[in-house]
């Protein structure tokens, strides 16, 4: 299996930090309604799809592709243990994966479909906004994976869109500058620590599409007064890896809205940093996944596709970090980054929002920006 890094949040600082950490750590490795529970999907265009071809068919068939692509925003190191276990299950099946940005994951399929050019023939990003427009435009193969009946309806999204994990935003803390005391529940106990000098805390900017999708979540549960409150002392260093760095050096005492992701790299017994969902507001990114329209490798992408949404694919996402959230999944190595764990932690499905893939949210955006541009203007 073949892995090829992008540049990603403009320098390569991002995935060097990610790298040091998982080696340091030894890892190596809805709608967002009042009611805050995940909603059925938002049909983003017309038609169900259908399963073409049996698992047997497309096993021939995969045999006479060249390998299968995929462009993803998931970094390559949690990725790549996915895939890996893909790879076990189909070892004539090379698998290339490239770590890119949301808007570079269908930037670089636009332009390189446009030329026919082999191109991406799994695409994976957490920005419902950019979603809505990629399945318009034509960008997404209408194909329906084996399994799929198995999960919440909100798993297919419609025109060949699905959610490969419904992500949590964490809360991460360093476990020093807390002194032995336990680390705060909620997001409002969060807000109100750092207004008392309790807290030095770090968040995402807006300007990252998981970012705003955490946020939006967050308001459209209880408006912007705890936003406006964090807003006044929050900083907003960079992304998911770049928190986790700032609070693993003692530069944040905890950061909101980090990646779900950053669970596979935290050991329980870490001296240093731990992490929590927050009672009060969980917010589920909606990591979306689909076949490209221009699939070379048609055949292996839809393979792939059967493979995630297998009981057997349920296991090797949620090792990996991503939420498995298959209705009759039960993890047999004791891992918890699943759907069910994560209600269970957090008092029930209500603490839970899960952002829409929706036109509205793709048109809040402009205003919702900012609007928070004015709660964190001292960032």
């Amino acid at each position: 299996m073949m892995n090829t890094s992008a540049t990603r949040r403009s320098t390569a600082k991002r995935t060097t930090a990610l790298a040091a950490t998982l080696t340091t750590l030894v890892l190596a490795a809805s709608a967002c309604s009042s009611s805050g529970s995940p909603a059925t999907p938002s049909a983003l265009s017309a038609g169900t799809g259908t399963s073409s071809a049996t698992t047997a068919d497309l096993v021939a068939a995969s045999k006479s592709e060249k390998g299968l692509v995929i462009y993803a925003n998931a970094a390559s190191q949690l990725l790549n243990q996915f895939t890996g276990a893909f790879h076990k299950a189909y070892p004539w099946i090379k698998v290339t994966t490239y770590d890119l940005e949301d808007p570079v994951v269908f930037s670089r399929y636009a332009a390189e479909h446009g030329t026919g050019t082999r191109t991406g023939d799994i695409l994976i990003a957490s920005a419902p906004n950019l979603w809505t427009a990629a399945v318009k435009k034509g960008y997404v193969r209408n194909y329906t994976p084996a399994g799929l009946a198995d999960f919440p309806a909100f798993a297919s999204q419609g025109g060949g869109l699905y959610i490969m994990s419904p992500d949590p935003a964490v809360t991460i803390y360093n476990k020093k500058l807390l002194h032995g005391q336990p680390p705060p529940k909620t997001i409002a106990d969060i807000a109100q620590g750092a207004a008392n000098g309790k807290y030095k805390v770090a968040t995402y900017t807006i300007d990252n599409d998981f970012g705003y999708a955490a946020f939006y979540g967050f308001e459209q549960k209880y408006g912007w007064n705890t936003l406006d409150q964090l807003g006044k002392t929050a900083k907003t260093p960079g992304d998911g890896d770049v928190l986790y760095q700032d609070v693993a050096q003692g530069g944040f005492t905890t950061a909101v809205f980090e990646s779900g992701l950053v669970r596979g790299a935290i050991k329980p017994n870490d001296p240093l940093v731990g992490w929590e969902y927050t009672t009060d507001y969980t917010p589920l990114i909606p990591r979306g996944i689909a076949v490209s329209a221009g699939a070379a490798s048609p055949n292996s992408a839809e393979l792939f596709m059967n493979y995630l949404f297998s009981n057997a694919g349920q296991a090797a996402a949620c090792d990996a970090g991503f939420e498995a959230y298959r209705k009759t999944f039960t993890a047999t190595d004791g891992c918890t980054n699943t759907l069910k764990d994560l209600y269970a932690a957090i008092g029930g499905q209500a603490n839970a929002v899960l952002v829409p893939i929706s036109q509205k949210f793709a048109d809040d955006q402009p205003a919702f920006v900012t609007r928070w541009k004015q709660a964190f203007a001292h960032r």
